[in-house]
């Protein structure tokens, strides 16, 4: 049997010192625990030979190894040993798993719990011999104190190249490679990439800055590397060849180094023989700084970025030799015949919008816009080309020029082949694109990444097959309420679509931890372009005009979501009704022209509280949808993780989605009875009118009632009950809108016939 004791062998060089004197029992404990890391997926197989271990997790039904899926332990990183089961709420660390694996008390019974570890690591192999050699070559740096992080750079075989230490001294972090090789404190010649036996494996590769963010990625399950040192890494001291074949998504730091550091990183895969490479355009709304490490944190949608997200494809690009161009029959020495050569070599993949001021790009699967100035590099690129041609040095110069180059891409603009409308992008309010293909939503089939199609968006999922966290999460979230489910579904479904033919406003109502938010935010996530998220004062009334541009970033969105209403507030109601009406609506972006545009989306809108509606009429009671989310989970039943475990089944969800869809065609979205019910509720609490006249008069048909009369008992009413009076003519208009009819008498004054008014009480003195 293996003794604590002899476990100290394998530590740490940073803990030499401690490890050569005599072991108290917190250095056993330690020791223990080190080597129960080291070996921590055989341990688990040998205590639960039924569990699975998948994207840096073994997962097993629970802490007596029955099958399933609700205990986790999570295998690398900063959280390597700790578990949580997620049926029961409890969790701990690794001696904490064993102790209840064996019926001990981890405090009480800590002697007998060490001594179960110990015989589980006699049963466990040692690990490979290249990882203990890498882990007695590990250095000692007393000068910066002990190492708070360490990377190790393998080769292909998992053979040690090198380390990467970080420490946290006073005067802030640093960083020491280590060469195994040489066994001194210095970068290796050249410079390894990390995570080389996964990117052997790899078709696709995330290169991104520092081994934080890489292993943010690798825990998620794809393959991510970066260069030791990150953005500071001398690019031609590197050795890129690992990326050879690969197809490379570049993940910058939210930085103008980091940008930098991606286009130089780009033609070095390149050169190391990338079959691809493309750079990730970061979030507007995220910090300077921002990195794949801070996504992972923020819970942020990882997969559905590295699916989706917004991307410019790279060329490779060389000082020496410029790009080989058909010239034929054209005049070079032109920047009309320039821009003819841009276009006959560029035109099928390259469209200029004049309305947005905007290139893009055709990626394989949509058009995305230009926001690096790509198009320039190419027409500088036709331009050196025209150069290379000219024999006097004046012409050469004249046509490498800057003035050319703009010229050129002017020009170009306009070309035919190139010139297109806003009205031609994402026209097809029944094409749903996704990474895989894009969806017919009137069949529900899929059909091959197209042109022609003009799409400029794309949802983060596919098609799956089936979704059964998902389906216990709307069950548990409607009380097992079938019919409310199915109506989920059809809505759902109807806003994949571009469609608005239901002009609906879509409200989830509850008071807290129902669900509501989670489903919302869900259907966000999976979307991806096609939703948006947009402030609650854009659909609030204010007393000033909102700017332009918040309805202009909403063009082309099909499901747009806010969150959290106020107390207190009052829905703008004129506005909701534009924007759900089906109309061309006014926007601009900013420092440009007003352009139309007719709304594609659907508002779907959650909150803790009901905005107060000032005017009750029927286009308000056509068009809103007042779902009520009743049901308050336990705080014992809360899963904080939720969220990204319904993600993981993002595939399944659009296919449920999908089948709504057509469900919402064959029958629309027939609310069921509690959301009938519940809505008709709200309209009679905010319907001031009604509740005045209840007590004001009488419907009478053959009655008339002085405009003047009416507005004094209104008005009294109304400000006893603290709601907004108006002026006359607005409680006429409102009046007339319940069936009352305008007349004048015998004597000329206005008023409406239609309702009885009782005498006006005189109040007590």
């Amino acid at each position: 049997m293996l003794e604590p004791a002899s476990l100290s062998t394998w530590n740490d060089f940073n803990d030499a010192e401690a490890a050569s004197a005599p072991a108290p029992p917190a250095s056993q404990r330690d020791a223990v625990r080190s080597e129960l890391l080291l070996r921590l997926q055989g341990v688990l197989q040998d205590l639960y030979p039924k569990g699975k271990a998948h994207r840096g997790k073994f997962t097993i039904g629970d802490i007596h190894g029955t099958t399933g899926d609700s205990l986790e332990v999570a295998l690398a990183g900063d959280k390597a040993g700790l578990w949580n089961d997620h049926a029961t709420g409890e969790g701990g660390d690794v001696f904490d798993l064993i102790a209840q694996h064996f019926g001990l008390d981890a405090r009480r019974d800590f002697p007998a719990v060490l001594d179960r570890a110990v015989q589980l690591l006699g049963r466990v192999p040692l690990p490979a011999p290249a990882t203990r050699q890498r882990r007695r070559a590990e250095p000692a740096m007393d000068e910066l104190g002990p190492a708070t992080a360490r990377w190790d750079y393998l080769d292909a075989d998992g053979e040690l190249i090198a380390c990467v230490y970080r420490y946290d001294p006073p005067e802030g972090k640093q960083y020491r490679p280590w060469d195994a090789k040489r066994r001194k404190h210095q970068a290796p010649t050249p410079r390894p990439l990390y995570n080389q036996p996964g990117l052997a494996a790899a078709v696709e590769a995330v290169l991104v800055e520092g081994e934080k963010s890489a292993d943010a990625l690798i825990e998620r399950g794809f393959c991510a590397t970066t260069a030791m040192n990150g953005a500071n890494a001398p690019i031609d001291k590197t050795d890129w060849l690992p990326l050879a074949g690969k197809h490379v998504l570049i993940w910058p730091d939210k930085d103008r180094p980091g940008w930098e550091y991606a286009m130089l990183a780009a033609q070095a895969a390149f050169r190391a023989g990338a079959d691809s490479v493309a750079v990730l355009h970061l979030p507007e709304d995220k910090p300077q700084g921002w990195d794949a490490a801070d996504a992972a944190a923020d819970g942020f949608d990882i997969e559905g970025f590295i699916r989706a997200g917004e991307r410019t494809f790279l060329s490779a690009g060389t000082d020496e030799a410029p790009p080989s161009v058909d010239f034929e029959g054209l005049d070079w020495t032109s920047d009309d015949g320039l821009g003819l050569a841009f276009s006959r070599r560029y035109a099928e993949d390259w469209r200029y919008c004049a309305a947005w001021g905007q290139w893009l790009s055709w990626t394989g699967s949509r058009w995305n816009p230009d926001r690096t100035l790509v198009v320039q590099h190419l027409v500088r690129g036709v331009c050196r080309a025209a150069s290379a041609l000219a024999e006097r040095p004046s012409q050469r110069s004249k046509l490498a020029s800057s003035s050319t180059v703009a010229g050129v891409e002017r020009l170009a603009r306009s070309d035919p082949r190139h010139s297109s409308s806003a009205q031609e992008w994402d026209s097809d309010v029944w094409a749903l694109n996704t990474p895989i293909g894009t969806v017919d939503l009137r069949t529900g089939t899929m059909r091959r990444h197209a042109r022609a199609d003009r799409l400029t968006r794309m949802a983060t999922a596919g098609m799956g097959r089936d979704s059964p966290l998902w389906r216990r999460f709307l069950a548990d979230v409607t009380g097992g309420d079938a019919q409310m489910q199915t109506y989920l579904q059809r809505m759902a479904g109807y806003c994949l679509t571009g469609v608005t033919t239901e002009h609906a406003l879509f409200f989830l109502y509850g008071t807290g931890a129902n669900g509501k938010s989670v489903f919302v935010n869900t259907l966000t996530s999976i979307l991806g372009d096609y939703a948006t998220s947009a402030p609650m004062d854009t659909f609030m009334e204010s007393r000033g005009e909102r700017h332009p541009t918040e309805l202009a970033g909403l063009r082309g969105a099909r499901f747009v979501s806010a969150v959290e209403t106020e107390e207190g507030r009052r829905w703008n109601e004129s506005k909701l009704k534009a924007i759900t009406g089906g109309d061309k609506i006014m926007a601009r972006f900013m420092r440009q022209d007003f352009f139309e545009y007719i709304p594609q989306f659907k508002l779907v809108i959650a909150g803790n509280h009901k905005p107060a509606i000032r005017n009750v009429d029927e286009a308000m009671k056509r068009r809103l949808h007042l779902i009520p989310f009743t049901v308050t989970v336990p705080s014992a039943r809360r899963d904080p993780e939720l969220a990204q475990k319904l993600l993981g089944e993002r595939d399944g969800i659009l296919r449920w989605a999908v089948d709504g869809c057509l469900d919402w065609q064959q029958h629309g979205l027939e609310p069921p009875a509690s959301v009938s019910d519940a809505t008709q509720d709200y309209f009679e609490n905010e319907d001031a009118h009604g509740q005045w006249m209840a007590v004001a008069g009488a419907l009478d048909p053959n009655a008339f009632a002085l405009s003047s009369d009416l507005y004094g008992s209104w008005k009294v009413w109304a400000e006893e009950n603290g709601e907004y009076v108006g002026s006359i003519k607005r409680l006429i208009a409102a009046l007339a809108v319940r069936g009352l009819k305008p007349h004048r008498n015998s004597t000329g004054q206005r008023g409406l016939i239609g309702f009885r008014l009782l005498p006006r009480r005189t109040p007590r003195v």
